[in-house]
């Protein structure tokens, strides 16, 4: 199809007149293709936000219990094996919320509660017991997990392996293109590159004691633009 000197193929543009930036030449005629590679690889390295909520009519008395549980939770997590410099304070609260009674007395008024929350972030490689690190937590005073989420410590080779595979399927797309054109393709103008993450293919993972973690591939994505001269 046509348009406007255009000739449009799927995401793949063959366009007449180049823009400055792109190059000198002021006629010069490009190929514009967009190509998209993926690699998966098992995650190796697990985040956890997990902490302490603790409510009390008193302000004072809810941040101290929720100091001494968080002490003892930090202590335990230490002990399990986890360093301290990989533990962080995710967030900090104390915060009222009133007391809900079904049967109440219309005159009566709620007392205020506090409630104190702690909450701290740790990264685990996945070959270590991270089951046994979580219940250890929840033995010694935590109460809550926020979040549980997967990454990968080195994503360089997959992210190359992507890479590798945007720049072939963009190269596919530009001949298909020039074929359908009757043109030839020249030296490549310019390449724009992006990554991304996709957790997928979960797969369970039985860690002991009791607590179960599923972890899942990590799926890395990288796109490309590339504009290539016609020949």
């Amino acid at each position: 199809m046509k348009l406007d000197g255009t000739l449009i193929l799927g995401i793949v543009l063959i366009v007449l007149t180049a823009s400055p930036s792109l190059c000198q030449d002021d006629n010069i005629s490009k190929i514009i293709v967009q190509g998209e590679g993926r690699a998966t690889a098992p995650a190796d390295r697990i985040t956890v936000v997990l902490g302490v909520e603790v409510g009390n009519p008193s302000a004072a008395k809810a941040a101290s219990e929720n100091a001494r549980l968080m002490n003892e939770t930090i202590a335990a997590l230490l002990s399990a094996g986890v360093a301290e410099s990989e533990i962080q304070t995710s967030s900090y609260s104390l915060s009222t919320s009133q007391a809900e009674e079904p049967f109440r007395s219309e005159t009566a008024a709620d007392a205020p509660e506090f409630i104190a929350t702690n909450m701290v972030r740790f990264n685990l490689n996945l070959t270590r017991d991270v089951g046994g690190v979580l219940d250890a937590a929840l033995s010694s005073g935590s109460n809550r997990i926020q979040e549980i989420s997967f990454d990968l410590i080195d994503p360089r080779p997959q992210r190359d392996l992507a890479l590798t595979r945007a720049i072939e399927d963009a190269g596919r797309k530009a001949e298909t293109a020039a074929r359908a054109a009757g043109v030839s393709l020249g030296r490549i103008l310019e390449i724009s590159e992006g990554y991304g993450y996709v957790a997928a293919q979960s797969r369970s993972m039985a860690f002991d004691p009791a607590t179960s973690i599923r972890a899942g591939d990590m799926e890395v994505t990288a796109s490309v633009t590339i504009t290539y001269e016609i020949a």
